[in-house]
C-alpha cells in the first residue's frame, strides 16, 4: 500500500513541477488517527519491509517508520520524543535498561512462546539471536579465533571488526556477553578490549560483515543471521560459535508509555508473534523462531551460555559509560 502511494505522489510531484519537495508530503495521504502506527526500527531494511507491508495489507492500519541504532533510538525516546509509538529491534537486554519507557503488554500469542523467551510483559520477543565470531578465511589460514577470549588476545589488536555499543544493541550485548563468558572484573574486560581494538571501532553493526570480507579486518563479532546470510551470500567470511558458549538472546519489541496508537501497536506485537511470521524468520531471514515448535538449537557447536539478562540489563548504563571514557564517545 505504501509503494503505490509513493508512485502516485512522486506523479504528482512530477506533474507539478515539484519533484524536489520532501517525500514526508506521504503523510497528507494518511488515513485517520485510528488507523495509524508510528515505528521506530533498527532492523534492516530486508527484515522490518516485508513484515510492515504484510502487517499493512492485512490489518489496513498505516505505518510510519524511523530507523537507527538501537542505543540512538532508546535515547531519542527517552529524551521525550513523544511520536513513537511502538520500538521494533533490539536486544531485550538493551529493552530492559530502558523498561520504564515502555508500557506492560501481554500478547495472547504468548502461550505459544518458548518459556525462556517470554520476557517480563514490558518487551515481546521477537526473534533468538546468538551471537557469534566470524573471520576471513583468506587472511586467516591458521588458528582462527576460538572464542571470547580470542577478542583479548594481543595477535589480533588492530584487526576486530566491532561497532560502537554506543549505537548498537548487538554490540552492547557482545560486551556482555563477552564479560559473563570470561569472568573477571567487567571494568577490566571492557578495557582489555577496547585497548584491543587498538581504536578501530566500527559507527554501526551492519559494517561488520563487509569489512571482515574484504579484507580491512581479519576477524569481527556479528548476530549469527548477519553471518550465516552473508555466507549465503558469497562473502568471504566464516563463522564460529565461541567454545565457551554464546548468549542467545531475544531481540523485541515494546510500545511505548503513553503513546497514541496503543491498540494498533498491541496488534503490531500478535502478528510478528503469530505463527506464519515466525515461521518465515528462519525461512527466508535466517533467523531462529522464538515459537514453541519451531524454536530450535540444534547446531553443532553451538553453546548456550546462561546469559543474565537481569545483570546486562542493570548494568547497561554503567558499561556504557566506561565505553563513553574509552572511546571519546559521548554517553547516552
Amino acid at each position: 500500500m505504501r509503494r503505490m502511494l509513493v508512485l502516485l505522489l512522486s506523479l504528482v510531484l512530477v506533474l507539478s513541477g515539484c519533484a524536489d519537495q520532501e517525500l514526508s508530503e506521504l503523510s497528507h495521504f494518511a488515513p485517520e488517527e485510528s488507523q495509524r502506527l508510528i515505528v521506530y526500527t533498527s532492523h534492516k531494511h530486508e527484515i522490518y519491509e516485508p513484515i510492515i507491508c504484510e502487517f499493512e495489507q492485512r490489518t489496513g492500519i498505516w505505518v510510519e517508520i524511523v530507523t537507527g541504532g538501537t542505543a540512538e533510538l532508546l535515547e531519542k525516546i527517552a529524551s521525550g520524543d513523544t511520536q513513537c509509538d511502538l520500538l521494533f529491534g533490539g536486544g531485550i537486554d538493551s529493552l530492559s535498561a530502558y523498561g520504564d519507557l515502555f508500557a506492560a503488554y501481554k500478547s495472547p500469542e504468548l502461550k505459544n512462546i518458548v518459556p525462556s523467551m517470554q520476557g517480563n510483559g514490558t518487551w515481546t520477543p521477537f526473534s533468538a539471536l546468538p551471537m557469534v565470531l566470524i573471520y576471513n578465511p583468506k587472511l586467516v589460514r591458521f588458528n582462527p579465533p576460538e572464542g571470547w577470549s580470542s577478542l583479548l588476545d594481543p595477535a589480533w589488536k588492530g584487526r576486530i571488526a566491532f561497532a560502537s555499543p554506543a549505537v548498537s544493541g548487538s554490540s552492547y550485548t557482545v560486551l556482555a556477553t563477552m564479560i559473563q563468558a570470561l569472568g573477571g572484573e567487567p571494568e577490566d574486560r571492557v578495557k582489555d578490549f577496547y585497548n584491543n581494538l587498538d581504536g578501530q571501532v566500527l559507527s554501526g553493526s551492519g559494517e561488520v560483515i563487509d569489512a571482515v570480507a574484504q579484507g580491512e579486518y581479519f576477524i569481527g563479532v556479528t548476530p549469527e543471521e548477519a553471518a550465516v546470510n552473508g555466507i549465503k551470500e558469497g562473502y568471504d567470511i566464516a563463522m564460529v560459535y565461541p567454545v565457551e558458549g554464546t548468549s542467545i538472546v531475544a531481540d523485541g519489541a515494546a510500545i511505548i508509555k503513553n503513546c497514541r496508537h496503543e491498540e494498533n501497536a498491541k496488534r503490531f506485537l500478535d502478528f510478528i508473534l503469530s505463527e506464519d511470521v515466525q515461521r518465515r524468520l528462519s525461512d527466508t531471514f535466517s533467523r531462529r523462531s522464538v515459537r514453541t515448535g519451531l524454536y530450535t538449537l540444534s547446531t553443532r557447536g553451538l553453546k548456550s551460555l546462561d546469559y543474565d539478562v537481569a545483570w546486562a540489563g542493570s548494568h547497561h548504563a554503567e558499561i556504557l559509560q566506561l565505553w563513553a571514557e574509552l572511546s571519546g564517545e559521548v554517553a547516552g
